[in-house]
C-alpha cells in the first residue's frame, strides 16, 4: 500500500494501544533501526549507505545423490463432509533452479523409482502409500478421510521415500501436517488448492458445498466509500467484484454492518488487521467477531511488513494464534520489497501478496526525498523496480524462485496492483490499457487473486478492472486459471509480448499481453507448443487472432499495451 496511507490507517486501530493485558510484539529488523529505512534502505538525505541484509540468495547445490522431497495435502484443510484426501508429493534433484548454473559439475540425473509411505506417527497401518519416478512433479496419492477422527489440531504427517538400487535401498524422509476438521454448519470455511493455487469456499450460498474462487477486488476505504452509503456495497458487486478488504477498525466505526451487508450480498471478505496483528491480545479478541461470518474469505495480517521492517518473527506469532483459533481460514499478507527477510515474513502466511506499483516512479531518483534509489539506499515507491508493467510479472516470478530456492511447497501468489497515484512517488494514475496488461501480466506469471489498491479510485479505472473482472472470475475463464499453472510461450523475437496458456479438456487458453505503449506495423506471430485447429473464442480483446498451419497464432498487428485471452480448439 501506499506510504502516508498507511501512516493513516494505522492510526485508526488505536484502540488497541488500550487492550488490557495486551501481548505488543516489538522490535525492528536489520540494522541502523535509530534511523529512517524502508525495505532495511535508508532513503533520506545524509543518511549513511549500507547494506540494508535480509537478502535471499540461490542455495548451494549438493551432491547428484541427494533428492528434495516435498509433500503436502492436496488442500490446506479437509472437513468431515468429504470422503477423499489426496496427498501431492514432488521430488526433484537438488535445488532445481540452479540446473543451468552447475549443468558442469557432472552428476547423472537420478532415474527409477520411489516408493512412499504415509503415515500418521505411532501408526502401525500406514494412511497413504503410492509409487513415482524420480523427478516426477505433482504426483497425487489418494488416502480414505474415515481413517481419521476429525478434530480442530492439524495431524502429524510422516512420510518415507524409498529407492532401491540392487541389493540396497535409499530412504527419504519428511513430514507434514494435514487438517481434518469437524465440518461447520454455519459461517464459512476456505481451503487453499495446494496443487493449482486457487480457494475453495463453503458457505450457506453454496449449501456448504466447495465452490472455486478467483478473488477479485480492491481494498476499500471503510471512511471514504463504505461507510457513505451501503448502496456502495451493492454497486461494487454488481461491478463483478466478488472479493474485498476493508480498511477498516473493528471494533471502532460500524464494520459490524459493513461485514453483514458484505455477507447478505455474498462478497467474500479479507479481514484486515493491519494496524493489529502486532498486538496479539488484540487479535485474540477480535477472531471470535469475525471467524463464523458467511463470507470470511481470510485473514490479513501483515501490510508490508518488510517495508515497515517489523519484528521479523511478527508475522508467524500472529499466523500460529490465527491458525490455533481458527483453522477454518487461511491468512494473507502483502510484500513490498523485493528481497528483503523473504523467508521470515512468508513463514506467516498462507498466501503470500505482491504490490510492485511502477506506473508513474522514477526508478532511479525519489522525487519525494531528493535522493538516488539503488539496491542499497533510497525509496521510490517501487523496491527495485525498472519503472515498468513488467515489474508486476518479475516480482510475481521472483517470489516463486525464492520459494523454489527454499525447498518449500509453492504459496499461492496474489497481485495488489496499482489503481492510485500521488505521494510524489507517483506522478499519474495508469491508464485503462496499462491496467489491462498489469493483470494479464498477474495472471500469466501465476497470481491466483486480484486485490488492488484503492477504492475510491477514478471511475476509469474502477471500470477497467470491473469489466477484467467479469471474464476472468466466470466460465470459461476462471477454470482454465484454476484448473492449473500458467506455461510461459517464449517469443525470443518480441520481446514486449508477454504470453502464457493454460489447458483445460481439450482447450488451450491464450493469454496475451503488449508491455510496449508503441504500436507493432509488422504481423506477430505466436509459435504454439502444442498443435491447435481453430479459434473457439476470444472472451477478452479486439484483435482478430488467427491460427496458421496449426502451430502459429497470428494477428495482422499489435498496437500498444494490447491485450488478449483466446481459447482455442486443439487437435
Amino acid at each position: 500500500m501506499s506510504f502516508s496511507a498507511l501512516t493513516s490507517v494505522l492510526l485508526l486501530s488505536a484502540f488497541t494501544q488500550s487492550t488490557a493485558g495486551q501481548t505488543e510484539i516489538g522490535g525492528l529488523s536489520g540494522s541502523h533501526t535509530d534511523i529512517p529505512r524502508w525495505c532495511g534502505k535508508p532513503y533520506e538525505a545524509g543518511s549513511p549507505n549500507f547494506n540494508p541484509g535480509g537478502q535471499l540468495y540461490p542455495p548451494k547445490p549438493l551432491p547428484s545423490s541427494h533428492l528434495q522431497l516435498t509433500v503436502q495435502p492436496r488442500y490446506s484443510i479437509y472437513d468431515s463432509s468429504e470422503a477423499d484426501g489426496e496427498f501431492i508429493v514432488d521430488v526433484k534433484p537438488p535445488h532445481d533452479g540452479w540446473q543451468q548454473e552447475f549443468s558442469g559439475l557432472g552428476g547423472a540425473e537420478p532415474h527409477g523409482q520411489l516408493e512412499i509411505i504415509i503415515s500418521t506417527p505411532g501408526s502401525k497401518v500406514p494412511l497413504a502409500t503410492g509409487a513415482m519416478s524420480l523427478g516426477r512433479s505433482g504426483q497425487s496419492i489418494a488416502f480414505d478421510l474415515g481413517s481419521l477422527r476429525p478434530q480442530l489440531e492439524p495431524y502429524q504427517i510422516d512420510v518415507t521415500a524409498t529407492k532401491k538400487h540392487g541389493w540396497r535401498s535409499v530412504n527419504y524422509t519428511t513430514n507434514t501436517e494435514l487438517y481434518y476438521l469437524p465440518a461447520k454448519g454455519t459461517g464459512s470455511t476456505v481451503k487453499v488448492d495446494n496443487l493449482n493455487g486457487g480457494m475453495l469456499v463453503a458457505n450457506n450460498a453454496t449449501h456448504f458445498k466447495f465452490e472455486p474462487i478467483l478473488p477479485f477486488g480492491f481494498y476499500t476505504s471503510c471512511s471514504g466509500y463504505l461507510n457513505n452509503s451501503m448502496a456502495n456495497a451493492t454497486a461494487y458487486r454488481d461491478l463483478g467484484f466478488n472479493a474485498i478488504n476493508p480498511v477498516c477498525a473493528y471494533p471502532e466505526g460500524d464494520m459490524s454492518s459493513i461485514l453483514g451487508e458484505l455477507d447478505a450480498l455474498d462478497v467474500w471478505y479479507q479481514y484486515d488487521m493491519r494496524g493489529s496483528y502486532l498486538n496479539l491480545s488484540s487479535v485474540a479478541e477480535q477472531i471470535p467477531l469475525v471467524k463464523d461470518r458467511s463470507n470470511l474469505l481470510s485473514w490479513y495480517t501483515a501490510d508490508e511488513p518488510d517495508g515497515w521492517q517489523y519484528a521479523l518473527n511478527s508475522t508467524r506469532l500472529a499466523y500460529e494464534l490465527l491458525k490455533r483459533e481458527d483453522p477454518y481460514h487461511p491468512t494473507a499478507l502483502v510484500l513490498n520489497c523485493q528481497n528483503y527477510y523473504f523467508e521470515d515474513y512468508t513463514s506467516g502466511t498462507d498466501i503470500i501478496m505482491q504490490d510492485a506499483y511502477p506506473v508513474g516512479i522514477d526508478p532511479h531518483f525519489s522525487r519525494k526525498f531528493n535522493t538516488t534509489c539503488n539496491t542499497t539506499y533510497g525509496d521510490c515507491g517501487c523496491d527495485n523496480c525498472m519503472g515498468s508493467l513488467s515489474d508486476v510479472g518479475d516480482r510475481l516470478d521472483t517470489f516463486e524462485k525464492y520459494q523454489s530456492w527454499l525447498g518449500i511447497p509453492q504459496k499461492p501468489l496474489w497481485s495488489v496492483l496499482q489503481a492510485f497515484s500521488g505521494e510524489k512517488y507517483w506522478s499519474r494514475d495508469p491508464t485503462p490499457d496499462e491496467t489491462f496488461v498489469m493483470l494479464l501480466l498477474s495472471f500469466n506469471h501465476n497470481a491466483k487473486g486480484i486485490m488492488s489498491w484503492t477504492l475510491p479510485t477514478s471511475q476509469t479505472l474502477s471500470h477497467a478492472h470491473s469489466s477484467m473482472a467479469k471474464v476472468t472470475t466466470t466460465q470459461p475463464v476462471v477454470d482454465f486459471l484454476l484448473g492449473g499453472d500458467p506455461t510461459t510461450i517464449e517469443t525470443s523475437n518480441q520481446g514486449s509480448i508477454d504470453v502464457a496458456f493454460w489447458s483445460h479438456g481439450t482447450q488451450k487458453l491464450v493469454s496475451i499481453a503488449h508491455t510496449s505503449e508503441s504500436d507493432s506495423s509488422e504481423q506477430i506471430k505466436i509459435e504454439l507448443p502444442f498443435s491447435a485447429s481453430k479459434v473457439a473464442m476470444q472472451p477478452w480483446g479486439s484483435l482478430n487472432w488467427t491460427i496458421s498451419h496449426h502451430h502459429e497464432l497470428e494477428v495482422s498487428r499489435l498496437s500498444g499495451y494490447a491485450t488478449s485471452i483466446v481459447i482455442l480448439d486443439t487437435n
